[in-house]
Order: structure tokens, then C-alpha cells, then sequence
């Protein structure tokens, strides 16, 4: 019988690994020392892999997800079923409905087992901006449960954990977004410039950002560039209005990070938003230059300045980028050199061990 065994949960496919939040949950799955498998409801084909257990729908609908929430219950049961220390981890990076559902039936209708529940962002906060009223007020009590009712509870950041605190009178434990780039292999160099944004644009933020760029930033830019591209990787978008646009959709994580590291920079104009942007710090750990407004930078400890560039407004983020494709070798190398900072600072590994000995876990 094997004494620990620990079912990560997740609504969405993280495998194939070609998002942030999926960076970040395969990273630490990977370094999480007990027997382990992947639970995840997923509309991409399933994976022949005896670590991952796939529930399959046939297309991403909240209600598609909803009726398979009992299989997914019954698989995670019977994996831990023969288990003496039993541990869940419910990784939070979406409707918190699936999350609640998970929890209270293990809370209530399983016994000993141990729920972690981690949070990637404050959901409450995203519902507000782009969602109904009832959805949102609905999203704000479940989540104040789940924080309450969770045997361990996680923040991304202090300031996390202080609203979290503000919002529901709820104790989270600090576990920073990391993760591992054990080595990264360049492939052959990209012939043209280009900035480059990587997120779903199906993500409002991330849509957002994807419009404020085509709108406001890409026509000035290429009035003094007019040969420089904007690369989207994360998938849905299909606009094929601007010709500046090279839309590469959903790529492999090996595709993205030469994507990124050959790129003018990294511009992620965020107006809004909530946790960590995991496609910085792992722009950051790769030597890429980073610009970013102050929110889409939020949460994360800074090196120095200049790379990566903070910005706010409109002229601003125009001048910098600018000067980033003026300068471009000489920033490149500060980011380079700035590297084993950010790889030591969000190494997952040291992250995950600080973790699991401060929760005797």
C-alpha cells in the first residue's frame, strides 16, 4: 500500500503544455516529491500517458464540464483510494464552480484527505470586470468557501494575500507562480523583427491587450518600423484585418520559448488583471526583454530596470519600444546577463520545498 499519493485536479488541459497556467501546474507537478497523477477535463484529444488521467468533452462549455464533474470525482477516489496519506490539489485556474464542487464533496463525503487549494489569481476580481452580476456574486460567495473550507489555502503574491484577507477574512499560505527551464535548446534565428504577445485571445485580458496593441500601438509603430510584425501565440484569434499580424496560434513550449527569445521583446500591455503573468517570468528566464505596464508586471520582483520596461501610457509604450528596436543588441545582453536572477528567484523547485516543509506536507 502506498503511503502518499496526491491527485492534482485541473479543469482545462494542461497537457499539451502550451499556456502560462499550464507552465506553471506541469512545473509543480513535475517537483512534487510524493506518487502523483494529472486529473483534467479537457476538449483536446486524449493523451496516451499513465500519469494523466483525461475526462474528454468535445468542446470548452462550462456545462460540458459541469456533467463530467462525477467522473472526474470517481477517478480521483479510485487512484487514492489504497493510499494510507491522501492529498488533493485543486489548481484554481478557472471557474471556481469546479473547484467548490470538487472540494465539497471530498470535504464532506470523503474522509481523510487533505485539500490544497491553489489559487492562481483572485477570480472574483475577473468575474466583476467581464462577467454578469449574478455570476460574479455567485463567484464571490464560492470563493470565499472554498478559501475557508480548504485544508491549505495559497496565495501568488503578498498583495494576493492581502486582498484575499480583505475580500473574505481568509489566511492563505504564499506560493509564488515558478517555474522550470532546465535547459533551452535555440533553434535557427528568426529572420524579421517582431514584438511578440503570448496568451489566449479567447482570455478577455488577454484580448484586451491583443486589441490595445492592433489599435493604438502597431500603427505607430510601423510608421518608424514598417517592416516590424506583431506574433500572437495562445490560439483564437482570427482577425486577418492588419497585415502586421502573424498569428501562430497554439505552439509547443519548445516553439514558444525560441518565439520568445528571438523576439524585439516581450509587450504585454495589461490594463487589468489578476495573480502572476507566468509568460513574463518566463520571458525574464529565458534573457528576453520584457515591456509591460505596471499590472501586467504585478506581483513580480524586479532585478532592474530597463530591461524589463514598465510603462503606462499610450506615448510611453510607443517611445520604449522604440528604443528597444533602436538598441536592441545592447538590451538583449542586460537581459541575458540578468537571467540566472529570475531563474533562481522563481525556480519551482525551491519554491515547492519552502512549500512543503513550512505545511509539514
Amino acid at each position: 500500500m502506498d503511503n502518499t499519493k496526491t491527485a492534482f485536479v485541473t479543469f482545462f488541459p494542461i497537457n499539451p503544455n502550451n499556456m502560462g497556467s499550464s507552465a506553471v501546474i506541469n512545473s509543480r507537478y513535475t517537483n512534487w516529491p510524493f506518487k502523483k497523477k494529472i486529473f483534467q477535463i479537457s476538449h483536446v484529444k486524449k493523451i496516451k500517458n499513465q500519469k494523466i488521467e483525461t475526462i474528454y468533452i468535445n468542446e470548452e462549455k462550462p456545462i460540458k464540464k459541469i456533467i463530467k464533474l462525477p467522473e472526474l470525482i470517481y477517478k480521483i477516489n479510485k487512484f487514492l483510494r489504497k493510499s494510507k496519506k491522501k492529498i488533493i490539489v485543486i489548481e484554481g485556474a478557472s471557474w471556481i464552480f469546479y473547484s467548490f464542487i470538487i472540494l465539497f464533496f471530498f470535504k464532506f463525503f470523503s474522509s481523510k484527505k487533505k485539500i490544497i487549494y491553489i489559487s492562481h489569481s483572485i477570480e472574483s476580481e475577473i468575474r466583476k470586470k467581464y462577467s454578469s452580476k449574478f455570476i460574479y456574486y455567485l463567484t464571490f460567495v464560492l470563493e470565499k468557501i472554498v478559501f475557508h473550507l480548504s485544508d491549505i489555502s495559497t496565495s501568488v503574491s503578498k498583495k494576493e494575500q492581502k486582498k484575499i484577507k480583505l475580500y473574505y477574512n481568509a489566511n492563505t499560505v504564499l506560493l509564488p507562480n515558478g517555474i522550470s527551464i532546465k535547459s533551452f535548446k535555440k533553434s535557427n534565428k528568426i529572420n524579421f523583427d517582431y514584438m511578440i504577445y503570448s496568451g489566449s485571445y479567447l482570455y478577455k485580458p488577454n484580448k484586451d491587450a491583443i486589441d490595445y496593441l492592433n489599435k493604438y500601438v502597431m500603427p505607430k509603430l510601423i510608421i518608424k518600423k514598417p517592416n516590424l510584425k506583431l506574433v500572437l501565440t495562445g490560439g483564437g484569434y482570427n482577425n486577418k484585418k492588419f497585415s502586421w499580424i502573424i498569428d501562430k496560434g497554439i505552439v509547443s513550449k519548445k516553439s514558444l520559448y525560441n518565439l520568445i527569445f528571438f523576439s524585439k521583446g516581450l509587450c504585454v500591455p495589461l490594463k487589468f488583471g489578476s495573480g502572476t503573468r507566468i509568460k513574463i517570468i518566463e520571458a525574464l528566464c529565458l534573457g528576453s526583454i520584457v515591456i509591460s505596464t505596471k499590472k501586467g508586471i504585478e506581483g513580480i520582483d524586479i532585478k532592474s530596470l530597463n530591461p524589463p520596461f514598465i510603462i503606462n501610457e499610450k506615448k510611453e509604450i510607443i517611445k520604449k519600444t522604440l528604443k528597444i528596436l533602436s538598441h536592441s543588441k545592447e538590451l538583449k545582453k542586460r537581459a541575458i546577463k540578468d537571467r540566472n536572477f529570475y531563474l533562481e528567484k522563481y525556480s519551482m523547485k525551491k519554491i515547492l520545498k519552502k512549500f512543503l516543509n513550512e505545511n509539514q506536507l
